[in-house]
């Protein structure tokens, strides 16, 4: 299963349940090969310098000034690198039933001096998916930032059944096409304490037809593309010691995230994202976090939940004894009916929570989410390399114990009554501007392994939707 999906934006009727690829503001890609219960990722390591750990230029959100003293913790270090850095790394996709992919991407940092970086990638094969950005263009310097960038894809998310109940290997292929272009704009202050962002993703997508895991394919009526927009506010209060490796303080993250589609068969609604973490300091440089996270989906134009007019509208003409049909066409159409009705939440599953089970796994129109992980420095350091293929600055080792536990339900009185639950370790390598991380989690469903860039639990991950 391809762990990667679009980002920051929900574009045609099934870009809400994963659509593709994805490379967001942190610049960055990762694929994941499908596994019986277990999987492996490539990743992308990113805004990677040698020097940014060194003193700020003088500037009134310096991280030791007084106005940075406000909110109580000092940031330990600069926030912002001016250091050029680059990466290039290869990428490989394996989605069940539909095929294999795989490609090549590159990463400039920092480029003539500035912060602004650069990212580029492509693959090919049995499905697609290329894309572009530019990245923290200062327009006030260390003030407001401008991020933009454009992507295009031909491929099959995998769409779980809803709910807590949903069976692992009950799921769709949806095969989708189209393209959108991104643009961000963050107002930023207090060495990144305190940030504020609009982003608005435009685009048309295609649903083209729908797969089952054995490779089956059945068409439907309409193909034609469809206009769609989502667009995102977001505020975060960050009072810790570092936004990248934080160690002490609390962070408090919210979003709403809204997603419109010309198509009529698809409701339109916004998400709301609360997300908030602390950091205890345990020992000389080991930390207890803890996070807390709650997603509902708000409907605002509910599309149609009536069964027979969406299988007429659908078009998937099955014969009376094809039986195989049938059941795909009641299963799509059932799906539809409580996307249009509730909408969706953000997903639990995949690298940020639930880490033992499949990324999307587990999706209905409210979630909720806690989790614990003590993270256990085993150095702290600063040592420099440069290779062919990268460059940075190594700061550390890590080892990491966690526990989690999540529910998901289309009514918010439903919420809690069942959960699943993730158990774990995870071992980091902390850079000077990235983590790259490897967890183990085990739970109800099995094993699962992943490889991915910074902590867990952010609102604005690499993997989010929004």
């Amino acid at each position: 299963m391809l762990r990667s999906l679009l980002s920051m934006g929900c574009l045609g009727p099934y870009g809400i349940y994963g659509a593709i690829f994805m490379v967001l503001t942190s610049a960055s890609v990762q694929a994941q090969t499908a596994g019986e219960g277990a999987g492996s990722s490539v990743i992308v390591p990113v805004d990677v310098g040698p020097d940014k750990d060194k003193e700020p230029a003088e500037h009134p959100d310096n991280y030791k000034s007084p106005v940075n003293r406000i909110l109580g913790v000092d940031r330990r270090r600069d926030q912002y690198g001016k250091d050029f850095g680059y990466f290039v790394y290869p990428i490989a996709g394996d989605i069940p039933g539909l095929g294999q992919a795989a490609g090549l991407g590159a990463t400039l940092m920092n480029m003539g001096g500035s912060d602004m970086d650069f990212t580029g990638f492509k693959v090919d094969g049995d499905f697609s998916a290329s894309g572009a950005t530019l990245l923290d263009i200062n327009l006030i310097p260390q003030r407001l930032i401008f991020d933009f960038g454009y992507y295009d894809y031909d491929v099959a998310p995998v769409d779980y059944a809803r709910g807590l109940d949903s069976d692992k290997d009950d799921y769709l292929l949806p095969k989708v096409k189209g393209y959108y272009w991104l643009g961000q704009m963050t107002l930023t202050f207090m060495q990144r304490k305190v940030e504020a962002f609009y982003r608005l993703g435009l685009g048309k997508s295609q649903l083209l037809e729908i797969r089952e895991k054995d490779g089956s394919l059945y068409p439907i009526g309409d193909t034609s593309e469809k206009n769609a927009r989502g667009d995102t506010l977001g505020v975060s209060f960050d009072n810790t010691d570092d936004r990248l490796d934080p160690r002490t303080g609390v962070r408090a993250e919210i979003a709403r995230k809204g997603f419109n589609n010309e198509d009529p068969l698809v409701s339109d609604f916004y998400i709301m994202d609360y997300n908030l973490t602390a950091y205890v300091p345990m020992r000389r440089w080991d930390t207890l976090a803890f996070n807390l996270f709650r997603s509902d989906a708000h409907v605002t134009r509910q599309a149609s939940t009536d069964e027979a007019y969406l299988k007429s509208q659908f078009g998937f003409n099955c014969a009376p004894a094809d039986q195989a049909c049938l059941q795909v066409e009641q299963e799509f159409v059932d799906r539809r009916i409580q996307f249009n009705q509730y909408g969706v939440a953000s997903s639990l599953g995949g690298t940020q929570r639930l880490r033992s089970f499949a990324n999307g796994r587990y999706t209905a129109g409210h979630s909720l989410f806690y989790g614990l992980e003590y993270r256990w420095n085993l150095t702290d350091e600063r040592v420099p390399f440069d290779i062919f293929i990268a460059r940075g600055v190594r700061t550390g080792f890590q080892l990491a114990f966690f526990a989690e536990q999540g529910s998901v339900a289309e009514n918010t009185s439903d919420l809690w009554r069942q959960r699943r639950t993730s158990y774990g370790v995870g071992f980091r390598l902390v850079l000077s501007g990235i983590i790259i991380r490897a967890d183990y989690a085990t739970g109800d469903e099995g094993d699962e392994f992943v490889l991915f860039i910074n902590y867990p639990w952010s609102l604005f991950s690499v993997d989010s939707s929004g």
